[in-house]
């Protein structure tokens, strides 16, 4: 998108005004919104703030709405009364300044980008965006690409490997500056060696007790000796700068390269594990093979266990893998579609120690919540009347094994990067 959300919104009037001190008086809210969810040393709040965003049928007294619409106020004091006037829904323009300000903070920073994704991808289906679709996807699938492509760096996954063909290794490094004999400090060593002490005043130095008039051994015999220790100290110093400034401009190509060869060694090792991971399908957290677990309890397990394997920050392949891999045990069932309060309901009955695991992530707060935090505080109260409403996700929505345990996964992943300080 080469224009702001904001702007898109307002030329597709999802949006309706045309004054430009209102238009100024939101960007401002949208400023005061990026340092409000920067101000935490966690990124928790983007999670619910995202799914309002996403949400054109956000109810108004939602808290995260009634939480925005104040900036606005405090930015905008007719807001209330300009809304009325065009016959707007106030939340579209609070929807609308809450994803300007996930923009602008997703092309800051690459990991605010990738949470943002991971809450977006799998509810965005589930929501009615209508005339707004466009609009969003845009705006999501930017950072869907960013999200990626930082993936792809963590993992090494976007590279070519020459196996048998290994081509010229051109290193460029600035020129190197020549470093100049101090010829004062070679002057004095000089003159202190050659010239008599008498004479040191007139001379502008001199050490030598003798002086060649004696012609004797004794004066070349001196001069020869401090001569040579004058003139090391001052080749051997300009040899040491040298070599300084020439460290100096090397240093940062081989941390370049020691990094990039420990960044390939990591990304190998994390690749072999995943292998290692889909081909026992072994779950560490049971204990148990995969293959032992009914369709619900290996789905979960699955997306929990890949999860505590990888960093939250990786590329869209490892969805594909962990959808094989349940494939692999439980082969065409994946892919049957199911209501979503079947899979809550029965997930009453999963494993003790999945349901223990999950009910880590329970969440009270009476705003809105990904899959991870609504499905947990199922768990924990037994009761699935809730769910739809946390979520804003249709009652009549249904789900495969599949999608399920990569919402999961993606919900497990995004409360990583939520939490990590």
């Amino acid at each position: 998108m080469t224009e702001s959300i904001l702007q898109t919104y307002l030329n597709e009037q999802h949006i309706k005004t045309d004054v430009t001190e209102n238009i100024e008086n939101l960007k401002k809210a949208v400023k005061e919104l990026e340092k409000n969810l920067t101000r935490k040393k966690v990124k928790s709040d983007i999670i619910p703030y995202t799914l309002v965003a996403l949400d054109p049928k956000v109810k108004g007294n939602d808290p995260v709405v009634q939480q925005v619409e104040k900036i606005i106020i405090k930015k905008w004091p007719t807001f209330k009364n300009g809304v009325t006037a065009t016959n707007d829904t106030s939340t579209t323009y609070v929807r609308a300044v809450i994803l300007e300000a996930l923009s602008q903070l997703s092309r800051k920073d690459s990991a605010t980008a990738t949470l943002v994704w991971l809450t977006v991808r799998d509810v965005i289906e589930h929501y009615q965006l209508g005339a707004e679709e466009s609009s969003i996807r845009g705006l999501f699938q930017e950072l869907a690409d960013r999200a990626e492509e930082s993936g792809q760096a963590r993992w090494g996954v976007g590279h070519k490997l020459q196996v048998r063909e290994f081509n010229e290794v051109k290193i460029s490094i600035p020129a190197v500056k020549a470093t100049e004999i101090d010829e004062k400090s070679l002057k004095e060593q000089l003159l202190d060696a050659m010239v008599h002490s008498a004479w040191s005043q007139q001379a502008g130095g001199g050490k030598n007790p003798h002086h060649h008039g004696q012609n004797s051994w004794e004066w070349p015999k001196f001069m020869a000796e401090h001569s040579a220790t004058g003139i090391i100290q001052v080749v051997n110093s300009a040899l040491s700068q040298q070599a300084q400034s020439l460290f100096v401009q090397l240093k940062p190509f081989f941390e370049e390269l020691d990094n990039s060869i420990v960044n390939n060694i990591t990304a190998n090792n994390k690749r072999s594990e995943l292998l290692w991971w889909k081909q026992s399908l072994y779950s560490r957290s049971l204990n148990a093979s995969y293959r032992s677990l009914d369709l619900l309890n290996a789905t979960v397990c699955m997306a929990y266990d890949l999860a505590e394997q990888v960093e939250p920050i990786y590329p869209e392949s490892l969805d594909y893998l962990l959808r094989e891999t349940l494939k692999d045990v439980h082969r065409e069932q994946v892919a049957e579609e199911r209501p979503l309060i079947d899979w809550l309901e029965d997930s009453l009955n999963l494993h003790e120690e999945i349901q223990s695991a999950l009910k880590i992530y329970t969440a009270q707060e009476e705003q809105r919540k990904p899959l991870l935090n609504a499905w947990a505080n199922v768990l924990y109260s037994n009761e699935t009347s809730h769910f739809f409403t946390e979520t804003g996700i249709d009652e009549d929505a249904k789900l495969t094994a599949s999608d399920l345990a990569v919402w999961l996964f993606h919900g497990l992943q995004a409360q990583k990067l939520a939490t990590d300080k």
